[in-house]
């Protein structure tokens, strides 16, 4: 009955050690989040793009908080992976969007990408082209 109850708890014991080691694993494997902003009105100043045929493409807003300070007013560069997304979004106006900085560069800047932004007909639309109506 002893040997039976050891035998048990050796299990118990191995299984919580492999749990615990499998789930330090896929944490270390997800993507860390370095920031994470999100603006009840961005203003959008600038609408660039770089396409390099063949290659890349790189699409990106500059804008701002608008409801910060005109001193504390921080721009932020938002790169935005689809093109249907970039063609929505309208310089000098304001959106309601999210964006955070899974990368960093050599000086350790933030990268910052769209998770979401708000549409005119109120639906949003995330990064990566889909629309949410919800």
């Amino acid at each position: 009955m002893r040997d039976k109850k050891m035998i048990v708890i050796l299990v118990i014991v191995l299984i919580s050690m492999a749990i615990i080691t499998l789930n330090n694993f896929i944490e270390d494997k997800s993507e860390k989040v370095y920031s994470q902003q999100s603006f009840g009105g961005m203003y959008i100043e600038e609408k660039e793009h770089h396409v390099k045929p063949g290659e890349y493409q790189q699409m990106w807003i500059i804008g701002y908080n608008a409801y910060e300070d005109s001193e504390g007013k921080e721009p932020f560069k938002v790169f935005i992976k689809d093109a249907n997304v970039y063609n929505l979004i309208e310089e000098n106006q304001e959106y309601v969007i999210s964006f955070s900085a899974k990368h960093q560069d050599e000086s350790n800047n933030n990268i910052y990408s769209l998770d979401w932004i708000s549409l005119p007909d109120g639906g949003q639309m995330r990064g990566d082209g889909l629309i949410d109506k919800n």
